[in-house]
């Protein structure tokens, strides 16, 4: 008996994918909408996003997950176009100029801007997405901190 390939039904499932506009995520944004998944997805270009809005029928939502300001936009875009969220997906990748530099040849700009994209902005959406759920008051062993 061998396993049935996208037999699992993915209806109503309310999904995000940051960079869903190339590679993985735009595959991820193209196998999840076919499943009939509800799919919001962000990339930085807006002719992209309006490109694969129009083969997907997916809400598209053009940002920057490594710019600071544009983090919480795009939470509330998901949040709004979904109606919530049952999982993101950080996807979103910056390694640099293509073929990566040495180390030593890689300037700290990029350096910066790969953190900002991978790391940093990864914790920050998913901190926005939380909301209200991974605030609320302490208890127990932190409340004395306060």
């Amino acid at each position: 008996m061998g396993l049935m390939r996208n037999a699992i039904d993915l209806k109503g499932l309310r999904v995000a994918v940051t960079g869903g506009t190339s590679g993985l995520g735009l595959a991820l944004v193209k196998n999840l909408a076919a499943r009939g998944a509800r799919v919001a997805f962000v990339a930085r270009s807006a002719l992209d996003v309006k490109r694969v809005t129009g083969e997907t029928g997916a809400c598209g939502i053009v940002g920057d997950v490594g710019r600071k300001e544009d983090v919480h936009p795009i939470a509330l875009e998901i949040t709004w176009n979904l109606g919530g969220l049952d999982a993101l997906i950080n996807n979103a990748s910056s390694l640099g100029p293509a073929p990566l530099a040495l180390l030593a040849d890689t300037e700290c700009d990029d350096f910066e801007r790969s953190l900002a994209v991978n790391v940093t902005g990864p914790f920050r959406l998913t901190k926005a997405m939380l909301g209200a759920r991974a605030r609320g008051p302490r208890r127990g062993r932190d409340q004395h901190l306060e």
